[in-house]
C-alpha cells in the first residue's frame, strides 16, 4: 500500500500526475490538482510522428539560399519605400539593431526572417538554390 504524496492518505490506486513541473504519486481525490502523467515512451512515440511533418521545411530549406546581395536588396527596398531603420523595424516587430546588421551583411537572415522581410519589403532574398545556379553561369 502507498501514501498520497500530497495529501498523506493511503492510497490504493496508483496515479500520477504533474504538478507544476513534478510527477507525484496520488489518490483520485488529489488527481484533480496536477494533469496526467504521461511515461516518456508514449511521448516519444509521439515525438516520432512530428518529425514527419517537418520533413518538407528541412527538404524546403535544402532548396533555397539565400542571395549573394541580400544586404543591397533589403537597404534598396527599404529606401525605395521611404522608410528609416527604426520605422521598419517598428512595422515589422523586430529590433533595429537586428535590422541593420542585415543591410551591411553583417548577420545573414534566416528563412523565417527573410521571410518576414520578403513580406514587408517586397523583395525575394531566398531563391532556389537550381535558379541561382542557373544564374551563375
Amino acid at each position: 500500500m502507498s501514501y498520497c504524496e500530497l495529501c498523506g492518505r493511503q492510497n490504493a490506486e496508483k496515479l500520477k500526475v504533474i504538478v507544476d513541473g513534478t510527477v507525484f504519486n496520488v489518490c483520485v481525490a488529489c488527481s484533480k490538482h496536477g494533469k496526467p502523467y504521461v511515461a516518456p515512451q508514449l511521448a516519444a512515440k509521439r515525438k516520432k510522428q512530428a518529425p514527419a511533418r517537418q520533413t518538407s521545411r528541412i527538404t524546403m530549406s535544402d532548396q533555397t539560399m539565400l542571395t549573394p546581395d541580400f544586404a543591397g536588396l533589403i537597404r534598396d527596398a527599404r529606401m525605395k519605400m521611404g522608410l528609416t531603420h527604426e520605422q521598419l523595424a517598428m512595422k515589422m516587430n523586430e529590433k533595429v539593431q537586428l535590422l541593420r546588421k542585415y543591410e551591411t551583411g553583417a548577420l545573414k537572415p534566416d528563412e523565417v526572417l527573410a521571410k518576414k522581410l520578403e513580406r514587408f519589403l517586397g523583395i525575394r532574398l531566398y531563391v532556389r538554390s537550381d535558379d541561382a545556379a542557373g544564374d551563375g553561369r
